[in-house]
Protein backbone atom coordinates (compact mmCIF):
# COMPACT_ATOMS: atom_id res chain seq x y z
CA UNK A 1 0.00 0.00 0.00
CA UNK A 2 1.43 3.39 -1.03
CA UNK A 3 0.81 6.37 1.22
CA UNK A 4 0.29 9.70 -0.50
CA UNK A 5 1.90 12.47 1.49
CA UNK A 6 -0.02 15.68 1.97
CA UNK A 7 1.42 18.57 -0.04
CA UNK A 8 3.36 20.90 2.26
CA UNK A 9 2.13 24.44 2.78
CA UNK A 10 5.13 26.70 2.24
CA UNK A 11 5.34 30.45 2.81
CA UNK A 12 7.98 33.03 1.93
CA UNK A 13 7.95 36.75 2.51
CA UNK A 14 10.34 39.69 2.62
CA UNK A 15 9.67 42.27 5.31
CA UNK A 16 9.95 45.98 4.58
CA UNK A 17 13.35 46.02 6.33
CA UNK A 18 14.73 43.29 4.02
CA UNK A 19 14.41 40.33 6.42
CA UNK A 20 13.48 37.12 4.60
CA UNK A 21 10.84 35.00 6.35
CA UNK A 22 10.27 31.30 5.59
CA UNK A 23 7.53 29.01 6.85
CA UNK A 24 6.03 25.55 6.58
CA UNK A 25 2.58 25.02 8.04
CA UNK A 26 2.16 21.55 9.59
CA UNK A 27 -1.51 21.22 10.62
CA UNK A 28 -1.08 17.81 12.24
CA UNK A 29 1.06 19.17 15.10
CA UNK A 30 0.18 21.53 17.92
CA UNK A 31 3.53 23.29 18.26
CA UNK A 32 5.94 25.34 16.18
CA UNK A 33 9.70 25.79 16.05
CA UNK A 34 11.07 29.22 15.16
CA UNK A 35 14.66 30.16 14.28
CA UNK A 36 16.62 33.31 13.59
CA UNK A 37 19.56 32.22 11.46
CA UNK A 38 22.40 34.72 11.12
CA UNK A 39 24.76 33.93 8.24
CA UNK A 40 27.84 34.69 10.27
CA UNK A 41 30.32 32.60 12.22
CA UNK A 42 33.97 32.11 12.97
CA UNK A 43 35.11 32.36 9.35
CA UNK A 44 33.69 35.90 9.20
CA UNK A 45 35.88 37.13 12.06
CA UNK A 46 39.25 38.81 11.90
CA UNK A 47 41.96 36.53 13.33
CA UNK A 48 42.59 38.92 16.21
CA UNK A 49 38.91 38.78 17.24
CA UNK A 50 38.60 35.00 16.88
CA UNK A 51 35.76 33.74 19.04
CA UNK A 52 33.65 36.92 18.88
CA UNK A 53 30.69 35.16 17.18
CA UNK A 54 30.38 32.60 19.98
CA UNK A 55 31.00 35.24 22.65
CA UNK A 56 28.26 37.42 21.09
CA UNK A 57 25.81 34.49 21.21
CA UNK A 58 26.43 34.29 24.96
CA UNK A 59 25.93 38.04 25.33
CA UNK A 60 22.49 37.83 23.70
CA UNK A 61 21.26 35.94 26.78
CA UNK A 62 22.87 38.36 29.26
CA UNK A 63 20.83 41.45 28.45
CA UNK A 64 18.84 42.82 25.53
CA UNK A 65 17.44 46.27 24.85
CA UNK A 66 14.46 45.55 27.11
CA UNK A 67 15.13 42.31 29.04
CA UNK A 68 17.67 41.18 31.59
CA UNK A 69 19.08 37.66 31.42
CA UNK A 70 16.81 36.58 34.26
CA UNK A 71 13.77 38.03 32.48
CA UNK A 72 14.69 36.18 29.28
CA UNK A 73 14.84 32.84 31.09
CA UNK A 74 11.62 33.54 32.98
CA UNK A 75 9.77 34.59 29.84
CA UNK A 76 10.69 31.37 28.03
CA UNK A 77 9.80 29.37 31.14
CA UNK A 78 6.35 30.98 31.37
CA UNK A 79 5.71 29.94 27.76
CA UNK A 80 6.89 26.39 28.48
CA UNK A 81 9.23 26.87 25.52
CA UNK A 82 12.36 24.91 24.67
CA UNK A 83 15.05 27.33 23.53
CA UNK A 84 18.75 27.54 22.80
CA UNK A 85 21.36 28.95 20.46
CA UNK A 86 24.49 27.74 18.69
CA UNK A 87 27.50 29.11 16.86
CA UNK A 88 29.54 27.46 14.13
CA UNK A 89 32.10 28.39 11.53
CA UNK A 90 29.48 29.80 9.13
CA UNK A 91 26.39 30.56 11.21
CA UNK A 92 24.85 31.60 14.50
CA UNK A 93 21.25 30.72 15.28
CA UNK A 94 18.68 31.28 18.03
CA UNK A 95 15.63 29.04 18.28
CA UNK A 96 12.57 28.31 20.34
CA UNK A 97 9.83 25.68 20.19
CA UNK A 98 6.47 26.22 21.83
CA UNK A 99 2.75 25.56 21.53
CA UNK A 100 0.82 27.26 18.74
CA UNK A 101 -0.88 29.73 21.07
CA UNK A 102 2.48 30.85 22.48
CA UNK A 103 4.16 31.59 19.15
CA UNK A 104 3.63 35.38 19.42
CA UNK A 105 5.27 35.42 22.85
CA UNK A 106 8.21 33.36 21.62
CA UNK A 107 8.72 35.74 18.69
CA UNK A 108 8.85 38.64 21.09
CA UNK A 109 11.69 37.05 23.06
CA UNK A 110 13.62 35.76 20.03
CA UNK A 111 13.64 39.15 18.34
CA UNK A 112 15.04 40.62 21.55
CA UNK A 113 17.95 38.16 21.44
CA UNK A 114 18.98 39.60 18.07
CA UNK A 115 19.27 43.03 19.71
CA UNK A 116 21.66 42.46 22.64
CA UNK A 117 22.58 45.39 24.88
CA UNK A 118 26.31 44.48 24.82
CA UNK A 119 26.83 46.15 28.17
CA UNK A 120 30.48 46.51 29.18
CA UNK A 121 30.03 45.11 32.70
CA UNK A 122 28.18 42.07 31.30
CA UNK A 123 30.93 41.71 28.70
CA UNK A 124 33.70 41.59 31.30
CA UNK A 125 31.74 39.09 33.40
CA UNK A 126 30.91 36.79 30.48
CA UNK A 127 34.51 36.89 29.26
CA UNK A 128 35.43 34.78 32.29
CA UNK A 129 32.71 32.24 31.39
CA UNK A 130 34.14 31.94 27.86
CA UNK A 131 37.69 31.54 29.17
CA UNK A 132 36.50 28.74 31.46
CA UNK A 133 34.74 27.09 28.50
CA UNK A 134 37.98 27.22 26.50
CA UNK A 135 39.85 25.63 29.41
CA UNK A 136 37.29 22.82 29.66
CA UNK A 137 37.44 22.21 25.90
CA UNK A 138 41.21 21.85 26.06
CA UNK A 139 40.65 18.87 28.37
CA UNK A 140 38.39 17.13 25.82
CA UNK A 141 40.38 14.97 23.42
CA UNK A 142 37.83 15.01 20.59
CA UNK A 143 37.59 18.81 20.69
CA UNK A 144 41.38 19.17 20.62
CA UNK A 145 41.59 16.72 17.73
CA UNK A 146 39.10 18.51 15.50
CA UNK A 147 40.44 21.96 16.34
CA UNK A 148 43.87 20.78 15.22
CA UNK A 149 42.52 18.87 12.24
CA UNK A 150 40.49 21.77 10.85
CA UNK A 151 43.37 24.17 11.42
CA UNK A 152 45.67 21.79 9.53
CA UNK A 153 43.18 21.21 6.72
CA UNK A 154 42.17 24.85 6.25
CA UNK A 155 45.58 26.40 6.88
CA UNK A 156 45.50 29.97 5.58
CA UNK A 157 41.70 29.90 5.13
CA UNK A 158 39.12 31.57 7.44
CA UNK A 159 37.59 28.16 8.19
CA UNK A 160 40.76 27.34 10.13
CA UNK A 161 39.71 29.69 12.94
CA UNK A 162 38.45 28.04 16.14
CA UNK A 163 34.86 28.79 17.15
CA UNK A 164 35.70 29.29 20.83
CA UNK A 165 38.69 31.48 20.09
CA UNK A 166 41.81 31.36 22.25
CA UNK A 167 42.62 32.68 25.69
CA UNK A 168 44.59 35.45 24.00
CA UNK A 169 41.95 36.54 21.47
CA UNK A 170 39.14 36.43 24.04
CA UNK A 171 41.34 38.10 26.64
CA UNK A 172 42.21 40.94 24.24
CA UNK A 173 38.74 41.39 22.73
CA UNK A 174 36.98 44.66 23.56
CA UNK A 175 33.27 45.37 23.80
CA UNK A 176 33.70 48.02 21.10
CA UNK A 177 35.04 45.36 18.71
CA UNK A 178 32.05 43.16 19.49
CA UNK A 179 29.64 46.03 18.89
CA UNK A 180 31.27 46.69 15.52
CA UNK A 181 31.03 43.02 14.57
CA UNK A 182 27.34 42.89 15.58
CA UNK A 183 26.60 46.04 13.58
CA UNK A 184 28.24 44.58 10.45
CA UNK A 185 27.05 41.00 10.58
CA UNK A 186 23.66 41.03 12.35
CA UNK A 187 21.73 43.09 9.81
CA UNK A 188 18.57 41.93 8.04
CA UNK A 189 20.46 41.28 4.79
CA UNK A 190 22.47 38.61 6.61
CA UNK A 191 19.61 37.07 8.62
CA UNK A 192 16.80 34.60 7.95
CA UNK A 193 13.76 33.84 10.04
CA UNK A 194 12.06 30.46 9.63
CA UNK A 195 9.15 28.78 11.35
CA UNK A 196 7.73 25.26 10.99
CA UNK A 197 4.71 23.73 12.66
CA UNK A 198 1.26 25.02 13.55
CA UNK A 199 1.08 28.82 13.40
CA UNK A 200 -0.84 31.74 11.93
CA UNK A 201 1.29 32.97 8.99
CA UNK A 202 -0.36 36.38 8.70
CA UNK A 203 0.02 36.84 12.43
CA UNK A 204 3.71 35.90 12.27
CA UNK A 205 4.36 38.41 9.47
CA UNK A 206 2.48 41.15 11.30
CA UNK A 207 4.35 40.48 14.54
CA UNK A 208 7.73 40.43 12.82
CA UNK A 209 7.06 43.65 10.90
CA UNK A 210 6.39 45.35 14.23
CA UNK A 211 9.10 43.66 16.29
CA UNK A 212 11.92 44.21 13.75
CA UNK A 213 10.86 47.64 12.48
CA UNK A 214 14.06 49.34 13.62
CA UNK A 215 16.52 46.70 12.43
CA UNK A 216 19.32 47.81 10.12
CA UNK A 217 20.27 45.99 6.94
CA UNK A 218 24.04 45.67 7.56
CA UNK A 219 26.35 43.76 5.23
CA UNK A 220 25.76 40.33 3.73
CA UNK A 221 27.60 37.36 2.33
CA UNK A 222 31.25 36.44 2.44
CA UNK A 223 34.10 35.94 0.00
CA UNK A 224 34.30 32.41 -1.36
CA UNK A 225 37.73 30.88 -1.04
CA UNK A 226 38.40 27.25 -2.03
CA UNK A 227 41.15 25.73 0.07
CA UNK A 228 44.39 24.22 -1.23
CA UNK A 229 44.56 20.58 -0.08
CA UNK A 230 47.83 19.66 1.64
CA UNK A 231 48.12 15.94 2.49
CA UNK A 232 50.30 14.95 5.42
CA UNK A 233 50.53 13.67 8.98
CA UNK A 234 50.24 15.99 11.98
CA UNK A 235 50.54 14.50 15.47
CA UNK A 236 49.88 16.45 18.65
CA UNK A 237 50.99 14.38 21.67
CA UNK A 238 48.97 14.93 24.86
CA UNK A 239 50.02 12.55 27.60
CA UNK A 240 46.96 13.39 29.73
CA UNK A 241 44.54 11.85 27.23
CA UNK A 242 43.76 8.15 27.65
CA UNK A 243 42.68 7.51 24.05
CA UNK A 244 44.27 8.25 20.72
CA UNK A 245 41.94 10.41 18.60
CA UNK A 246 42.58 10.37 14.85
CA UNK A 247 40.97 12.22 11.91
CA UNK A 248 41.60 11.30 8.27
CA UNK A 249 40.40 13.88 5.75
CA UNK A 250 40.19 14.44 2.01
CA UNK A 251 38.45 17.09 -0.13
CA UNK A 252 34.74 16.69 -0.89
CA UNK A 253 32.00 18.83 -2.44
CA UNK A 254 30.66 22.07 -0.90
CA UNK A 255 27.13 22.43 0.48
CA UNK A 256 25.35 23.64 -2.66
CA UNK A 257 26.96 21.10 -5.02
CA UNK A 258 24.40 18.84 -6.74
CA UNK A 259 26.50 15.83 -5.69
CA UNK A 260 25.82 16.62 -2.03
CA UNK A 261 23.69 13.48 -1.56
CA UNK A 262 26.21 11.30 -3.38
CA UNK A 263 28.79 12.42 -0.81
CA UNK A 264 26.37 11.66 2.04
CA UNK A 265 25.80 8.16 0.64
CA UNK A 266 29.53 7.50 0.32
CA UNK A 267 30.01 8.44 3.97
CA UNK A 268 27.08 6.22 4.96
CA UNK A 269 28.50 3.24 3.08
CA UNK A 270 31.93 3.71 4.63
CA UNK A 271 31.18 4.77 8.17
CA UNK A 272 27.69 5.10 9.57
CA UNK A 273 26.96 3.45 12.93
CA UNK A 274 24.57 0.77 11.66
CA UNK A 275 26.41 -1.82 9.65
CA UNK A 276 28.87 0.20 7.56
CA UNK A 277 32.28 -0.98 6.41
CA UNK A 278 34.08 0.75 9.28
CA UNK A 279 31.49 -0.59 11.70
CA UNK A 280 32.34 -4.18 10.80
CA UNK A 281 36.09 -3.89 10.15
CA UNK A 282 37.12 -1.48 12.91
CA UNK A 283 34.43 -1.12 15.58
CA UNK A 284 33.07 -4.68 15.70
CA UNK A 285 36.56 -6.16 15.66
CA UNK A 286 37.38 -4.20 18.80
CA UNK A 287 40.05 -2.04 17.18
CA UNK A 288 38.33 1.22 18.14
CA UNK A 289 35.57 2.62 20.32
CA UNK A 290 34.60 5.01 17.52
CA UNK A 291 35.03 4.50 13.78
CA UNK A 292 32.85 6.73 11.62
CA UNK A 293 32.83 8.68 8.36
CA UNK A 294 31.13 11.97 7.59
CA UNK A 295 30.85 14.42 4.72
CA UNK A 296 31.22 17.99 6.04
CA UNK A 297 29.95 20.76 3.79
CA UNK A 298 30.67 24.46 3.90
CA UNK A 299 29.69 27.24 1.53
CA UNK A 300 32.81 26.99 -0.64
CA UNK A 301 34.50 23.80 0.55
CA UNK A 302 33.73 20.27 1.64
CA UNK A 303 35.70 17.47 3.22
CA UNK A 304 35.33 13.77 3.80
CA UNK A 305 36.37 12.80 7.33
CA UNK A 306 36.99 9.49 9.09
CA UNK A 307 37.14 9.70 12.88
CA UNK A 308 38.74 7.03 15.06
CA UNK A 309 38.95 6.94 18.86
CA UNK A 310 40.93 4.00 20.19
CA UNK A 311 43.35 2.70 22.80
CA UNK A 312 46.93 3.82 22.00
CA UNK A 313 48.16 0.24 21.63
CA UNK A 314 45.55 -0.40 18.92
CA UNK A 315 45.91 2.90 17.07
CA UNK A 316 48.19 1.74 14.26
CA UNK A 317 46.04 -1.33 13.56
CA UNK A 318 42.86 0.78 13.62
CA UNK A 319 44.29 3.36 11.22
CA UNK A 320 45.53 0.63 8.87
CA UNK A 321 42.09 -1.00 8.86
CA UNK A 322 40.30 2.30 8.24
CA UNK A 323 42.64 3.33 5.44
CA UNK A 324 42.27 -0.14 3.90
CA UNK A 325 38.50 0.39 3.76
CA UNK A 326 38.99 3.84 2.23
CA UNK A 327 41.24 2.30 -0.42
CA UNK A 328 38.69 -0.43 -1.11
CA UNK A 329 35.95 2.17 -1.52
CA UNK A 330 38.17 4.20 -3.86
CA UNK A 331 38.76 1.07 -5.96
CA UNK A 332 34.96 0.90 -6.08
CA UNK A 333 33.70 -2.52 -5.19
CA UNK A 334 30.32 -1.03 -4.24
CA UNK A 335 27.29 -3.18 -5.08
CA UNK A 336 23.80 -2.03 -5.98
CA UNK A 337 22.50 -3.66 -2.78
CA UNK A 338 24.98 -1.71 -0.66
CA UNK A 339 23.95 1.55 -2.30
CA UNK A 340 20.27 0.77 -1.78
CA UNK A 341 20.83 0.04 1.91
CA UNK A 342 22.61 3.38 2.28
CA UNK A 343 19.75 5.16 0.50
CA UNK A 344 17.23 3.57 2.86
CA UNK A 345 19.18 4.78 5.90
CA UNK A 346 19.54 8.34 4.60
CA UNK A 347 15.93 8.59 3.41
CA UNK A 348 14.66 7.25 6.72
CA UNK A 349 16.70 9.85 8.58
CA UNK A 350 15.36 12.63 6.33
CA UNK A 351 11.71 11.56 6.62
CA UNK A 352 11.80 10.93 10.38
CA UNK A 353 13.58 14.23 10.89
CA UNK A 354 10.96 15.95 8.76
CA UNK A 355 8.29 14.90 11.24
CA UNK A 356 10.01 17.06 13.88
CA UNK A 357 9.35 20.79 13.79
CA UNK A 358 12.92 21.43 14.93
CA UNK A 359 14.40 19.38 12.10
CA UNK A 360 11.98 20.73 9.54
CA UNK A 361 12.65 24.37 10.30
CA UNK A 362 16.40 23.80 9.84
CA UNK A 363 15.64 21.99 6.59
CA UNK A 364 13.81 25.07 5.33
CA UNK A 365 16.87 27.20 5.98
CA UNK A 366 19.22 24.70 4.36
CA UNK A 367 17.17 24.38 1.17
CA UNK A 368 16.70 28.14 0.90
CA UNK A 369 20.41 28.84 1.31
CA UNK A 370 21.60 26.08 -1.02
CA UNK A 371 18.79 25.86 -3.60
CA UNK A 372 17.17 29.27 -3.37
CA UNK A 373 13.79 27.64 -2.75
CA UNK A 374 11.92 25.52 -0.21
CA UNK A 375 12.19 21.80 -0.95
CA UNK A 376 9.64 19.20 0.04
CA UNK A 377 10.70 15.99 1.74
CA UNK A 378 9.61 14.17 -1.41
CA UNK A 379 11.94 16.31 -3.53
CA UNK A 380 14.83 15.54 -1.21
CA UNK A 381 13.90 11.86 -1.24
CA UNK A 382 13.86 11.93 -5.03
CA UNK A 383 17.36 13.38 -5.16
CA UNK A 384 18.67 10.65 -2.87
CA UNK A 385 16.93 7.89 -4.82
CA UNK A 386 18.31 9.27 -8.09
CA UNK A 387 21.96 8.71 -7.09
CA UNK A 388 23.51 5.85 -9.06
CA UNK A 389 26.64 3.75 -8.76
CA UNK A 390 27.99 5.72 -11.72
CA UNK A 391 27.45 8.94 -9.74
CA UNK A 392 29.44 7.56 -6.79
CA UNK A 393 32.22 6.35 -9.06
CA UNK A 394 32.39 9.73 -10.81
CA UNK A 395 32.51 11.59 -7.51
CA UNK A 396 35.35 9.41 -6.21
CA UNK A 397 37.18 9.96 -9.47
CA UNK A 398 37.00 13.73 -9.03
CA UNK A 399 37.29 13.76 -5.21
CA UNK A 400 39.45 10.71 -4.40
CA UNK A 401 39.67 9.58 -0.77
CA UNK A 402 42.82 7.55 -1.46
CA UNK A 403 45.84 7.68 -1.43
CA UNK A 404 46.39 11.38 -0.59
CA UNK A 405 45.02 12.15 2.88
CA UNK A 406 45.47 14.63 5.69
CA UNK A 407 45.78 12.83 9.05
CA UNK A 408 45.73 14.57 12.40
CA UNK A 409 46.09 12.75 15.72
CA UNK A 410 45.85 13.74 19.38
CA UNK A 411 46.68 11.52 22.34
CA UNK A 412 49.57 9.76 24.07
CA UNK A 413 51.36 8.68 20.87
CA UNK A 414 54.14 10.47 19.01
CA UNK A 415 54.50 10.84 15.25
CA UNK A 416 57.16 8.12 15.22
CA UNK A 417 54.73 5.71 16.90
CA UNK A 418 51.89 6.47 14.46
CA UNK A 419 53.79 6.71 11.20
CA UNK A 420 54.01 2.89 10.74
CA UNK A 421 50.21 2.91 10.25
CA UNK A 422 50.76 4.72 6.94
Amino acid sequence: MTTTLREPIFHTHELSNGLHVLGQYMPDVQSAAAVFWVDTGTRDENPQEMGVSHFLEHMAFKRTERLTGEEIDRAFEELGADHNAATGREMTFYWARTLRENVPGALGILTQLLQPALDESDFDQERQVILEEIARAEDQAAHVLFSNFLRDYFEGHPLALDTLGTTQTIGDLTVEEMRGYWSRRYGTRNTLFAIAGNFDWDGVIGDLEHLTAGWQRGESGRREQPVEFRPGLHVYPHAQFVQEQIAIGTPMVPRSDPRYYAAILLATILGDDRGSRLFWSVYQTGLAETASAESLEFEDNGLFVVHIATAPEQATAAVRAARSEMKRLQEFDVSEDELERAKTKVITSVILGGESTNERVMGLINSWMTQGKLETLEEIRGKIEAVTLADLRSLLSERPIWPDQLISATGPLTEEELRPAL
